[in-house]
């Protein structure tokens, strides 16, 4: 978070990664709260379903299939975005399919919609790291890897931070919806 946070650095659109944060922080304490019983695989793969949904709808209405209404999604959808994403995040690191869902509906820039989402997540990270540290999910073994890892995690920051910059508008939305 912190090496992809310099390049975007007040590039993100601030009211909506306020109003994802705010929704983000109580479903890190709701994840907080579960994560001793929460099922990892269910939530992956309810998020699943709803980015294949959003895909789906977006590759209908690109095709004429169906006639979608070309508007930003309300804040109360933001938030209830957040809240998903932070509670996801916290049970399973996948997040980032509400995030985006909610963001490509505000029609941002590639790089706004980048910078937002490398903020969120950035700043929900560092709310997750003190319930993680209660739960005795960074122990000793979790330090030493994370550590061992930060070489590849550094270098596939970096790729992608130089990768934003070449690959063309169209085509990052394209990319980001298949991946989604």
């Amino acid at each position: 978070d912190a090496a992809t946070l310099r390049p975007y650095w007040r590039r993100w659109s601030w009211s909506d990664a306020r109003l994802l944060v705010a929704g983000g922080l109580p479903g890190v304490m709701i994840g907080a709260a579960l994560y001793r019983f929460a099922d990892a695989d269910l939530f992956r793969l309810l998020i699943g379903s709803i980015a294949l949904i959003f895909v789906m709808w977006q590759i209908a209405s690109r095709a004429g299939a169906i006639r979608a209404v070309r508007k930003p999604l309300p804040a109360w959808v933001g938030a209830l975005s957040g809240l998903v994403a932070g509670f996801t995040s916290f049970v399973s690191h996948a997040g980032g399919p509400a995030v985006a869902v909610y963001l490509l509906s505000k029609g941002h820039s590639k790089t706004r919609f980048q910078a937002t989402t490398v903020l969120v997540f950035g700043l929900l990270n560092l709310a997750k790291a003190l319930p993680y540290g209660f739960l005795g999910i960074f122990g000793r073994e979790t330090l030493l890897f994370g550590l061992a890892m930060a070489p590849f995690a550094l270098t596939g920051a970096w790729l992608g931070v130089k990768a934003h910059r070449i690959v063309p508008e169209r085509a990052f939305f394209a990319i980001t919806s298949v991946l989604l």
